[in-house]
């Protein structure tokens, strides 16, 4: 008997778990962004800038487009949420778990990766470039579309099929905003 995943709580219900643990203002839920966030938004909707996050399960929970910035992540559990089209730049992530999660559609870039766990996750077209990856866990990320530079791949013990659906590009391209 094999038991199901968790279900993923609705944007509402996350809002007001965060709350709850005081990673978010009491107060309204804010408003879900219609497109990923940037850095010079006017509402950035749920967001986490200089900020130090810690020691914190957030998993199961539906955050698309949340706003990561100029933060430090540091034993989070975002196990099974969905982060997709989020906007994670500029933020070091030292030792977090992303395993089942959902970061589709999101930019990595210029972030200190270190001992994260990204285990089934899906980076399907993350942006990854300029950022620094340690000791990080890909198995069975699907990365379909992902851009990566050569150097970083070489070193983040990707599968072969893997591999092949890395949209591998030759330069650092341009930092992100916000920097």
């Amino acid at each position: 008997m094999t038991s199901l995943p968790p279900k993923r709580r609705s944007y509402e219900e996350s809002c007001k778990e965060l709350q709850e643990l005081g990673c978010l203002d009491s107060g309204p839920i804010p408003v879900l962004p219609a497109k990923r966030p940037s850095y010079d938004d006017n509402k950035l909707g749920v967001e986490f800038f200089r900020t130090m996050l810690e020691k914190c399960r957030l998993e199961n929970l539906s955050l698309p487009r949340t706003f990561f910035g100029r933060s430090e992540i540091k034993r989070v559990s975002f196990k099974g949420s969905d982060l997709s089209e989020s906007t994670l730049c500029w933020n070091d992530f030292v030792w977090v778990d992303f395993t089942d999660s959902d970061l589709s559609g999101s930019d990595l870039r210029a972030a200190l990766f270190d001992s994260v766990n990204f285990s089934r996750a899906n980076l399907s077209q993350v942006d990854m470039r300029r950022s620094d990856f340690k000791d990080c866990n890909f198995s069975d990320a699907n990365l379909q579309g992902a851009k990566l530079t050569k150097a970083q791949g070489s070193g983040l013990g990707l599968s072969a099929q893997q591999q092949q659906q890395v949209n591998w590009q030759r330069s650092d391209g341009e930092e992100p905003g916000g920097g």
